[in-house]
């Protein structure tokens, strides 16, 4: 029998990138599940069966495994915004295309929402700096996308960051609480049909508060 051949290095960087993968969406759902200090480098490798050696040797310890999947979380998001915001649209329509954005995503990854509410409820009055380095530039654009709108007369005169807190909270809100709430749904993510429901519903809120011809 001939021996096998070595896998190419290309082949084992795929394979190892993969592997980190693999890790970051299992922790992904340890930490939304149980927070950062409850979660255990045991379990999120029992997830995928594998040692937690192996989850050391991709990443040397729980904080920096940690402040990676907050990367892999948000990172998508941010660019989502990034591209609403940046369109060529009306500005009321680059606004809607923002909050439209954010409520798809929310409901495509469920455990963004509990990652950032077990975040905020574990951080004794101040973001950890991993978190924070990713939330700010977000909360930052989005605020300045309203103001902008409302320079230019396409949204209503409403502090910024309270139109934030109902759009973006109504959304965590949805995506954690209220199936607890729903019996019948026995705390699983909401129906493809109710999170559509609700994404119409937060979108009628939006257009309210953007001018146009609304009185």
């Amino acid at each position: 029998m001939a021996a096998s051949q070595p896998a190419s290095p290309r082949r084992a960087a795929q394979a190892g990138e993969g592997m980190r993968e693999q890790i970051l969406a299992a922790a992904e759902q340890e930490f939304a599940a149980r927070g950062f200090a409850p979660a255990r480098l045991e379990d999120i490798a029992e997830r995928i069966g594998i040692t937690r050696a192996a989850v050391i040797y991709h990443f040397r310890d729980k904080q920096t495994l940690y402040e990676g999947v907050l990367e892999s979380a948000f990172t998508p998001l941010l660019q989502r915004i990034r591209e609403a915001l940046e369109s060529d649209d009306s500005h009321a329509a680059r606004i809607e295309a923002m909050v439209d954005a954010w409520i798809r995503y929310a409901g495509e990854r469920p455990t963004l929402a509990r990652l950032f509410m077990r975040e905020v409820a574990d951080s004794a009055g101040e973001l950890r700096p991993g978190v924070r380095r990713l939330v700010d530039p977000m909360y930052a654009m989005v605020l300045q996308g309203i103001e902008q709108g409302q320079k230019e007369g396409a949204v209503r005169k409403v502090t910024p960051a309270h139109l934030v807190s109902i759009l973006a909270g109504a959304t965590v809100w949805f995506v954690t609480g209220d199936p607890l709430l729903q019996r019948r749904n026995r705390g699983k993510p909401p129906s493809a049909a109710r999170l559509e429901a609700f994404r119409e519903d937060v979108l009628g809120v939006t257009r309210f508060l953007l001018r146009g011809k609304r009185s």
